[in-house]
């Protein structure tokens, strides 16, 4: 069911084949699942190039911006109304409106007549006069998008949150105003923009953490899916269900950091945290027939296993693929998030690296 390359349209494939099964469970609970499913394709499925208008100080080009802001191997794009896309081969993409002092004033408007951005950059590099700044307010005030000034070294941060946001055409825009060069900077702009150009911005800029943030809630909707699939009564008739949402999980944790996927990989992974169909097998079913020695508790025991197995095998796929972990560390810390309803049968395999 998961295609070997996890592209956009095998994705879409997936997701209308998983939303198909979901169709043939029970009407009260396939609201509360295809709502768990909503971030994930608003991430994945609707996933496309961020596009972020510069304005204020020149200096670098848009280009040494993007390297500054951790991206790196990009290939310059042609120029359509003042957009200029930006790629890393099929890794990621980003488009750039560079509006800033040393464009003619007309550049801004011809390219948001084109398209809204959506996030203005206001570049402060402490060399502007006043006027020029004003300028390149009334360039930002031309978008509606939120805003983020961005300050270069020894300029102060606090004094260009007054300018920003004492103006009028910008103040309520303002989101923050952020030293270039600190860490948190590129993790910051990459949560201010729509979710469906976080993914491409996090892997463009390898942003370890804004990739993870973004694992993480998928984690929580998989997990969530999952638990609510399992409180079903009948015995099996969820594993194939379970089995492809996990899977997949574990293939969309590869896909935000920008890494091929293929089948083999996620397979490779998950047996070598010990995990295997007999052992969900084994947690599922022990946990429900545990739960008919407390009849009130009916199903919920083992809708709790499927999300608690669920979001192990989730939490152990962001520490070996976004965090580095070492497999070892990967396979301890998926042991102690797994419930106590069984344990693997035989020595996990060593996890191939290529």
């Amino acid at each position: 069911m998961i295609s070997r390359i996890l592209n956009r349209d095998a994705l879409l494939t997936v997701y209308d084949r998983l939303t198909g099964l979901i169709d043939k469970l029970p009407g009260g609970l396939q609201k509360p699942i295809l709502r768990e499913l909503g971030p994930i394709r608003d991430v994945f499925l609707d996933q496309r190039a961020p596009r972020i208008m510069l304005v204020g100080s020149a200096g670098q080009s848009a280009l040494e911006v993007l390297t500054m802001l951790g991206a790196s191997q990009l290939q310059t794009g042609g120029s359509d109304n003042g957009w200029r896309l930006y790629k890393h081969g099929d890794r990621a993409a980003i488009e750039i409106l560079d509006a800033r002092e040393d464009v003619p004033a007309a550049h801004g408007p011809t390219g948001i007549s084109r398209q809204e951005p959506d996030l203005v950059v206001f570049m402060d590099n402490g060399r502007m006069a006043d006027e020029t700044r004003n300028e390149a307010m009334g360039r930002a005030a031309l978008s509606e998008a939120p805003l983020i000034g961005l300050a270069a070294e020894g300029v102060s941060a606090f004094r260009l949150q007054a300018w920003l946001g004492n103006d009028p055409r910008l103040g309520k825009r303002v989101q923050r105003v952020l030293a270039l060069q600190d860490a948190a900077t590129v993790e910051i702009i990459c949560a201010t923009l729509p979710l469906a150009a976080q993914l491409e911005f996090a892997r463009l800029t390898n942003a370890r953490q804004a990739q993870a943030q973004i694992a993480r809630s998928l984690l929580k909707s998989f997990s969530a899916v999952c638990g609510v699939i399992a409180v079903q009564p009948i015995p099996l008739a969820d594993m194939p269900i379970l089995t492809t949402l996990q899977t997949l999980m574990v293939g969309l944790i590869i896909r935000t950091t920008g890494r091929p996927f293929s089948v083999r990989l996620v397979v490779e992974f998950i047996g070598a945290l010990g995990f295997n169909i007999g052992l969900g097998l084994a947690l599922r079913e022990g946990a429900r027939a545990m739960a008919r020695v407390v009849p009130i508790w009916g199903n919920a025991v083992s809708g709790f296993v499927a999300g608690a197995g669920t979001y192990a095998i989730g939490r152990a796929a962001i520490a070996y693929f976004i965090e580095d972990t070492p497999i070892q560390e990967t396979r301890r810390i998926f042991r102690s998030l797994l419930p106590r309803f069984g344990k693997p049968s035989r020595k996990p395999p060593a996890l191939p690296l290529d």
